[in-house]
């Protein structure tokens, strides 16, 4: 029997896809897509189209000024405004052409993906956000509307100009932007001030909620306070195998318990 050679010729019809060209360049831990999946389901495709489009971030940040009770007039508005912009920029106009014209972008990002220009689908929501972030390692890594952003989220929470965000804020924030249930609100507000606070040991002021918000976008593991930041997760999280205990920094030398390596301890924590 003669050797055979199989040759795969592609259909005039069909055309031939370089299937290393339909590879993303950069992807999300499974962490961050669902973080940023939930801001686009419950913060932006309000009418569960599976699309988003500019008149989608009108709306979401119409509702951050209503709750922070801005005017059209104050710096914060304008400020708020520049960001939207950027976002849409970012998100909803097409993609630089570094990354446009390879095959897997103009997939899922170009004019046809959510069947009309100017409009983005989830897909290509996170394929974005995969992109811009895989460049990004800390706060000062940001541009500038999401360094805004985290300081327009700050100061919407914290309306009354304390200083710091309450759990009381958190809870309202939660209710009146978030759309959250009272019922589960109360099932997850202690949980979810309890990690941006690192179990109270801190105060949430701006310097705690921008580790929390850094946290929110690079955060690739469960059990960040970043995970609260916006939509808090839908279901349980585990509880941190080896939670801080910060109690040593207060406590007189005389009453640390000495390390002694033949020693066995109660201790299920880690002491920082």
């Amino acid at each position: 029997m003669k050797g055979t050679t199989w040759v795969n010729r592609c259909s005039e019809d069909l055309e031939c896809l370089e299937l290393e060209d339909e590879q993303p360049l950069a992807q999300l831990s499974s962490v961050q897509t669902d973080k940023m999946t939930l801001f686009f389901t419950e913060l932006l495709d309000h009418d569960r189209d599976d699309v988003i489009c500019d008149q989608d971030f009108d709306n979401f940040f119409e509702k951050l000024v209503h709750f922070a009770d801005w005017s059209n007039n104050s710096s914060e508005f304008h400020i708020l405004l520049e960001v939207k912009q950027e976002f849409i920029e970012y998100f909803i106009n097409p993609l630089p052409t570094k990354w446009s014209e390879l095959a897997y972008y103009k997939r899922v990002c170009g004019p046809e993906a959510g069947g009309a220009p100017g409009r983005t689908t989830l897909e290509g929501w996170l394929a974005r956000w995969a992109l811009y972030l895989s460049e990004m390692k800390r706060f000062a890594d940001l541009p500038l509307y999401l360094q805004y952003l985290c300081k327009i989220l700050f100061h919407v929470i914290d309306r009354t100009g304390v200083g710091e965000i309450t759990k009381p804020a958190l809870a309202a924030f939660y209710r009146s932007v978030i759309g959250l249930s009272a019922t589960r609100i109360e099932e997850i507000i202690d949980t979810a001030y309890d990690r941006m606070t690192s179990n109270g040991y801190l105060i949430l002021d701006y310097g705690t909620f921008m580790h929390c918000f850094t946290n929110w976008l690079m955060g690739k593991n469960p059990n960040g306070p970043g995970q609260w930041v916006l939509v808090p997760p839908k279901i349980s999280l585990p509880q941190p195998p080896f939670p801080v205990d910060y109690s040593a920094l207060n406590t007189e030398p005389a009453n640390l318990e000495p390390y002694v390596p033949d020693k066995k301890t109660n201790r299920h924590s880690v002491i920082v």
